[in-house]
């Protein structure tokens, strides 16, 4: 009989302390480019940008700097620093910054011809200049044909600050820059493909961080099904809410366990004030009148 109660009670200590299996998450992807990145302040302007090169090199959005002379940078560690812009395409919308600063972490590109529709991805940013921001999303669309010029569409959101920050993989690897949104729609935003920015970066002489067995340069996205989209605006990106998807995922499994760990519980103290004289202890599912399963949970 006593046996029995431990085996419940064994039992119900698993369940409780049993780690809830999060959802696919992005967590170790964010982390490895985190220390690479930067909030870039030009005169009024706020945008992000990277560290491309361990000899200073960063990548940021040519709209963000401007004609600006005098532009500082907050890297990830806090350390803010003086900067001057050595290359810049406007056609692009890319602006090749000088740190001063060596031996810096930096991070690795991939080529963004391999995106799919569907595929997650993360725009990491100063939005409204809260730094190391970040918002999850899919590919929307892959060669993407704007006012004659070519971008991946994602859904996630990019707000103003996000501008010239990197779009990684689940990788790590970055994919694209974040340019742009449609002023117009909600969680509509556009990205400079990577292999845009590795050709700009290896014309400017810089040696990129490519994944062994890639070269580099402009690597043509294949372009969606049906004709050329017609000619849209898109600004900088304007402020656009991101409900807390980590915390819905998280909390859901989070408050099954806990429920399943209640009814766990409830089993044992019933077959412990039963006392030793009850013949034996019924694992049976409960009564219809003790039936929990319909039990309607509310998460706030």
């Amino acid at each position: 009989m006593r046996c029995e109660y431990l085996c419940v009670a064994v039992i119900a200590i698993l369940v409780a302390t049993a780690p809830v299996c999060p959802a696919d998450d992005m967590t170790e992807a964010i982390e490895r480019v985190g220390d690479s990145l930067f909030t870039v302040t030009a005169g009024e302007r706020v945008g992000a940008g990277f560290i491309v090169s361990t000899d200073g090199h960063a990548l940021t959005s040519a709209h963000v700097v401007g004609e600006v002379t005098e532009i500082t940078v907050a890297l990830a560690n806090g350390e803010e620093l003086s900067v001057t812009v050595v290359g810049s395409d406007d056609v692009r919308d890319l602006a090749l910054l000088d740190l001063g600063v060596q031996n810096l972490p930096v991070v690795q590109f991939a080529s963004a011809a391999g995106l799919k529709q569907g595929t997650k991805v993360a725009a990491l940013g100063a939005p409204l200049g809260l730094e190391g921001s970040v918002t999850e999303g899919i590919v929307s669309a892959v060669g993407r044909q704007i006012n004659e010029k070519e971008y991946l569409q994602i859904d996630a959101a990019l707000n103003e600050g996000n501008s010239g920050g990197p779009v990684i993989d689940e990788r790590g690897r970055v994919v694209g820059v974040a340019t742009g949104v449609v002023k117009e729609a909600e969680n509509v935003g556009f990205v400079i493909p990577s292999d845009e920015a590795i050709e700009f970066l290896q014309s400017a002489g810089i040696a990129v961080n490519l994944p062994l067995g890639e070269s580099g340069g402009a690597v043509s996205v294949t372009p969606g099904p049906g004709p050329a989209q017609p000619a849209v605006p898109i600004f900088p990106p304007s402020t656009q809410p991101k409900p807390p998807r980590l915390l819905l995922l998280i909390g859901i499994p989070l408050a099954v366990s806990l429920v399943v760990s209640l009814v766990v519980a409830l089993l044992v103290i019933r077959a412990v004030r039963r006392g030793p004289s009850a013949p034996e202890v019924s694992l049976a599912p409960p009564s219809e009148e003790e039936d929990l399963s319909d039990i309607d949970i509310t998460l706030h």
